[in-house]
């Protein structure tokens, strides 16, 4: 049979082991737990304004573009080109832009204004009588022409006739029986008959004739004219519109 043995340790020599104490519980704060972070305002962007940075378009260099874009209208080319001289002058501070806008109104204003100057140019000269001021070639000297080689303002005699083909051109300072006052063409189209063309042959000359005409001449001197008939119409549609001696001959321009 086994017996235990007990056996005992023997002590250690030195002085006992102290163990630190462990840490004491933490107390529960008092303190407001903090809630949901507020959104901070958002901050416009810094307007581009500094140096180097031009600002926003001039206003009257956009109207100095639109105004020459709209030039076809009549005068509005010239607003176009006083609103981009103006623009220029403001642009030189450099805080705005639009140069190209109001260089770009000022080019189109010119060309849309030009042209309408040239329009109305050429309807006044449209709208001119056919008349010539001095007698031309052949009437500087006596000599036979065809009557429709005579231009305004020559004189002639011979054509105190029913069918009128040669006649005599004389210097308007010689004695001469007629002198061409104003030259009309009138309207295409085929031949209206000769009432008709003697009524517009009559009134266009009395509109045009007339008013060139001295004093004299208006109360000394008889209205006439020389018309086409059907069969010259195709080729010619001129009316020459005379003044005449009402009998013999008489001396000097009848012209203004």
């Amino acid at each position: 049979m086994l017996h235990g043995v007990t056996t005992e340790l023997p002590s250690p020599s030195g002085p006992p082991l102290e163990l630190p104490a462990p840490p004491a519980p933490a107390e529960p704060s008092s303190a407001v737990p903090p809630g949901p972070l507020a959104p901070l305002p958002l901050m416009p962007p810094p307007a581009l304004t500094g140096p180097g940075q031009p600002g926003r378009l001039d206003g009257l260099a956009i109207a100095a573009l639109c105004c020459g874009l709209a030039a076809f209208v009549p005068l509005v080319g010239v607003l176009a080109v006083v609103f981009g001289v103006v623009a220029l002058g403001r642009l030189r501070s450099g805080h705005q832009r639009g140069r190209g806008l109001a260089i770009a109104g000022i080019v189109l204003g010119a060309l849309g204004t030009l042209a309408w100057a040239a329009v109305i140019a050429f309807a006044v000269v449209a709208g001119e009588p056919e008349t010539q001021a001095t007698p031309s070639a052949a009437a500087t000297g006596r000599s036979q022409v065809f009557v429709d080689k005579l231009k305004a303002g020559d004189c002639f005699s011979g054509g105190r006739k029913d069918q009128i083909d040669l006649v005599t051109a004389i210097p308007c300072s010689s004695p001469h029986e007629s002198q061409v006052v104003a030259v009309i063409e009138l309207s295409d189209g085929p031949y209206p008959g000769e009432a008709k063309v003697t009524a517009e042959s009559e009134k266009g000359c009395t509109d045009k004739a007339d008013p060139l005409l001295t004093d004299s001449a208006y109360s000394d001197l008889e209205p006439s004219y020389i018309y086409p008939d059907a069969d010259t119409w195709r080729g010619d549609r001129s009316v020459l519109c005379l003044v005449e001696a009402p009998s013999g001959t008489t001396t000097g321009s009848a012209l203004e």
